[in-house]
C-alpha cells in the first residue's frame, strides 16, 4: 500500500543508511520507506552525484535495487509538485541521511516597478502578521546570529562538490595562494581526500592541509581528526590550526589528556600527537581501535621504510580520509615513494615486485625506468608545487653579528656561575640539567632573568656552601642596573629609525628593556603569551601604528604577521635554530615588500656566540629558504631536542675551548645534513619535475 507523504519546506524525516553503502557509494533503493511519494501519489525520484560527476538515478522503493556512484558526494529527492529535497548526513550512532525540503519554485515578480507604484502599495498587517510581531516583541524568536548560523549550516548542506570551497571565509591571518587552492580542490574532488601533499619547501603544505580539514569538518564529512607530527611540532600544528583555522585541537601531553591514560585517545576527537608517543605500544593498542575519518602526517617521509614500527603503525590505523605531507618523498630510492602510496592507495602502483620490475630502473635503485609511466600513476595520489612555478617569492635577509663586551661584572657572573653549575651538575648535589639549562640561557639574556631564577631557587633546600653561592651570584646579578647589551641596544635604536621587533625569550629581560627604553624617553609596546587574545590584537595593531618598538617574548614568534616592519633584533638568541627561524618568519615572509635586518646581539665567549658561529659558517643559516632548517635538522639522527643537545655538550666540555671543539663536530654533522638535504632536494625533483602540479600534465 501507498503511503501518500505530503512535503512542506522545513519538514525533516531520517532514512537510515549503512556506513559501508555510503562511503563506498553503492546504496540499496530500501530505507524504512515502502514507498516513498510527494503529495499526488507520484513516486519521489533518486539521483546521486558522485565526485567525478558520474550519477544514477533509481525510484524509492522496496524492490531492493541498488544505486552505483563511485565517490559519491551527493544524494538528492526530486518530486513532482514539491520542488527540491536537498540531504545531509548525520552520523549520531549511525550514519542517517537527514531530509529537508529546500523549498518550492515561486513566480516571478517584475523588478522594475517605479517608487511610485512600490509607494502606492497598501501595506497591511493580517491577523497572523500580528501575532508575529507581538511575538518578536516578546522576544519568542531567537537571536538573528543563531538564523545565520542555521542559515549557513543550510548552504554548507546544499553546496555541491568542492569546486566552491566553504571553509574559505573562516579563514584568518592567511591568504591562501591559487596553487594552494588548485591543491585543495585537486585532493578533495580528484583524490577524494587521500593524497600525499608534496610541495616544495616554504609553499605551505600545512595551509593546504588545514583548509582540507576544515572544509571536510565543516561538510560534515569528518569528526574524529588524528594529526601526527614529530615532537617538535606538536605544539606548532595545535597552535596554527588553532589561530588561523578556529580549530581546536588536544595535544597529547595536555594534562587533561594525559590524566585519562590511553583511554583519552577514545574521549578526545581531535588530537594533535607526537608519532614517537602514539606508537608506543600502550598507546598504539588503543589507537588502532579508534576509528578516525581524517588522518594527517606531517614530515611523512618519516615513514618511507615499510619495514618500521612507524609505517606499521600508520598502516594499522582506521582512516577514511589520509593526508601525507613531505617536501622530499623519496630520499634514498623509490622503493620509499611505493611504501607512502601504498599507504594511501594500497595496488595503486601494484605490488613491490611489480613496482620495481615496471618501474626501477636497473642497477640504479634511485631511477625511474619509465618516469611519465609512474608519473601517470602518480598524479591519482600526489600533488608537488614547486617554487619556480608559483608566484610566491621572498625578499633577501640580511644578519648582522653585534659583539657586546661585556663589563668586568658582567664577565665575572658569567663564568662564575657557568663554573659553579658545571661543577655541581656533575657532583651531583640538587642542580639539575633543566636548572642549568634554563640560567645559561638567562645569562645569554640579561642578569635581571638569571637573579629571577636565583631567587626561586634560593626558596628550596640546599647544603650551606650551595646556599652561599646562590646568595653571591643573586647578588652580583642584582648590582647590573644596566648591562652592556642594553646599551649596544639604545646605539642601535639610534642608528635605526624605522620599526624595529625585539625578541627576548624571557619576560624579565623583556620589562627591563621596557623600562629602559621608557626612561630614555623612546616608546615601545610589549607582547607576551599571558595577555588575552584581545590584548595580542591591540599590541599588534599599536606596533603597525603609531608605535615604533615592539619588544615580544617567544610567543610573538608563533604565527604573528608583522611584515609591516623590516628590522629585527634578537635581543638573545635560542639555542634551537627553528626557534631562531620562526622569530624571522614573523618579518621575512610572504607579503613582505623589503629586504628583511637582523640584527643578533651576542658577548663574546658565551654559548651563543658559539652556536651563531657554527650556524653562520657551516650552514649559512640567515640564507636558508622558511621551512629548509627543519629538513636539515630532520637529517640528524637525535630524538634529543636541539636545545638538550647543546647543553649536554656544554655539560661534557671541561672548558671553553673543549665546547668549541664538540660545536664544530656538531658544525660538521650540520654541513653533511644540509648537503644530504640539497641532494635530496635534486633528486626529486628530476624525478618529479613539474609533472604533478595541479593542472600539470604527466
Amino acid at each position: 500500500m501507498r503511503i501518500p507523504l505530503a512535503l512542506n519546506p522545513g519538514d525533516r524525516f531520517e532514512l537510515p543508511v549503512a556506513r559501508e553503502a555510503w562511503e563506498s557509494g553503492r546504496i540499496p533503493l530500501q530505507g524504512g520507506f515502502r514507498h516513498l511519494v510527494d503529495a499526488t501519489g507520484e513516486p519521489v525520484r533518486v539521483t546521486l552525484r558522485g565526485n567525478s560527476g558520474q550519477s544514477a538515478v533509481g525510484m524509492w522503493d522496496g524492490g531492493g535495487g541498488l544505486l552505483d556512484v563511485p565517490g559519491l558526494c551527493e544524494l538528492v529527492l526530486i518530486t513532482g509538485t514539491s520542488g527540491r529535497l536537498a540531504l545531509e548526513v548525520e552520523e549520531v550512532r549511525a550514519p542517517t541521511f537527514r531530509v529537508r525540503l529546500a523549498g518550492r519554485a515561486h513566480e516571478a515578480k517584475p523588478l522594475d516597478l517605479s517608487p511610485r507604484e512600490i509607494g502606492a502599495v497598501p501595506v497591511r498587517f493580517g491577523p497572523s502578521d500580528s501575532e508575529i510581531v507581538s511575538e518578536l516583541e516578546e522576544g519568542a524568536y531567537g537571536p538573528l546570529e543563531a538564523y545565520q548560523l542555521n542559515r549557513w549550516g543550510h548552504t554548507v548542506a546544499l553546496t555541491p562538490g568542492f569546486e566552491e570551497l566553504i571553509s574559505l571565509a573562516s579563514l584568518r591571518e592567511v591568504i591562501p595562494y591559487e596553487h594552494q587552492l588548485a591543491a585543495v580542490k585537486t585532493v578533495l574532488n580528484r583524490m577524494r581526500g587521500r593524497a600525499l601533499l608534496a610541495d616544495e619547501v616554504g609553499l605551505g603544505k600545512t595551509v593546504e592541509a588545514g583548509i582540507i580539514l576544515s572544509e571536510l569538518l565543516r561538510r560534515r564529512l569528518v569528526r574524529r581528526v588524528l594529526v601526527l607530527v614529530p615532537p617538535g611540532l606538536v605544539t606548532q600544528w595545535q597552535e596554527e590550526l588553532r589561530r588561523k583555522f578556529y580549530l581546536d585541537f588536544v595535544t597529547h601531553d595536555a594534562e587533561p589528556f594525559r590524566q585519562e591514560g590511553p583511554e583519552a585517545w577514545k574521549r578526545f576527537e581531535r588530537v594533535v600527537a607526537s608519532f614517537h608517543t602514539a606508537k608506543r605500544p600502550e598507546h598504539a593498542r588503543v589507537i588502532l581501535r579508534v576509528p578516525y575519518d581524517l588522518v594527517i602526517v606531517d614530515e611523512a617521509h618519516h615513514l618511507r621504510n615499510a619495514r618500521t614500527v612507524l609505517w606499521q603503525f600508520v598502516n594499522g590505523l582506521r582512516r577514511t580520509y589520509l593526508l601525507l605531507l613531505t617536501a622530499t618523498p623519496v630520499q634514498n630510492d623509490l622503493e620509499e615513494l611505493f611504501n607512502l602510496v601504498t599507504l594511501l592507495q594500497p595496488g595503486q602502483l601494484k605490488t613491490l615486485k611489480a613496482f620495481r620490475r615496471d618501474h626501477v630502473a636497473r642497477g640504479d635503485r634511485r631511477q625511474p625506468q619509465d618516469p611519465e609511466g609512474l608519473r601517470q600513476l602518480l598524479s591519482e595520489v600526489m600533488v608537488r608545487n614547486r617554487r619556480a612555478t608559483t608566484p610566491v617569492a621572498l625578499t633577501r635577509r640580511v644578519a648582522r653579528t653585534l659583539l657586546v663586551e661585556p663589563t668586568a661584572v658582567e664577565r665575572e657572573l658569567y663564568v662564575g656561575l657557568s663554573d659553579f653549575l658545571r661543577e655541581h651538575y656533575r657532583r651531583g648535589s640538587g642542580i639539575t640539567r633543566m636548572m642549568v639549562q634554563t640560567l645559561q640561557m638567562e645569562l645569554g639574556s640579561s642578569p635581571h632573568a638569571a637573579a629571577l631564577t636565583l631567587e626561586r631557587l634560593l626558596a628550596q633546600q640546599w647544603q650551606p656552601s650551595v646556599r652561599e653561592a646562590l646568595h653571591r651570584f643573586l647578588g652580583q646579578a642584582r648590582s647590573l642596573v644596566e648591562d652592556a647589551k642594553s646599551r649596544a641596544l639604545l646605539g642601535l635604536l639610534r642608528s635605526w629609525s624605522d620599526k624595529l621587533l625585539i625578541f627576548t625569550r624571557f619576560r624579565a629581560t623583556q620589562q627591563h628593556l621596557a623600562r629602559l627604553l621608557r626612561e630614555t624617553g623612546v616608546p615601545c609596546a610589549l607582547y607576551h603569551g599571558g595577555l588575552p587574545r584581545r590584548e595580542k590584537e591591540e599590541v599588534v595593531r599599536a606596533f603597525e601604528d603609531p608605535c615604533r618598538i615592539l619588544i615580544s617574548t617567544e610567543a610573538g614568534g608563533e604565527g604573528r604577521n608583522l611584515q609591516f616592519a623590516h628590522g629585527l633584533v634578537n635581543y638573545d638568541l635560542p639555542w634551537n635554530p627553528m626557534r631562531i627561524e620562526q622569530r624571522i618568519g614573523r618579518l621575512s615572509r610572504v607579503g613582505q615588500t623589503r629586504d628583511v635586518y637582523v640584527f643578533n646581539l651576542v658577548a663574546p665567549g658565551t654559548i651563543e656566540e658559539t652556536l651563531l658561529e657554527i650556524l653562520d659558517a657551516k650552514i649559512n643559516m640567515f640564507e636558508l629558504v622558511i621551512g629548509e632548517i627543519d629538513m636539515i635538522l630532520g637529517q640528524i639522527a637525535t630524538d634529543q631536542e636541539f636545545e638538550e643537545l647543546i647543553t649536554d655538550l656544554w655539560l661534557a666540555s671541561e672548558d671553553r675551548e673543549a665546547f668549541r671543539g664538540k660545536m664544530e663536530s656538531l658544525g660538521e654533522q650540520l654541513l653533511r645534513a644540509k648537503q644530504a638535504y640539497l641532494g635530496i632536494r635534486e633528486l626529486d625533483e628530476r624525478i618529479f619535475g613539474d609533472a604533478l602540479a595541479p593542472g600539470g600534465s604527466a
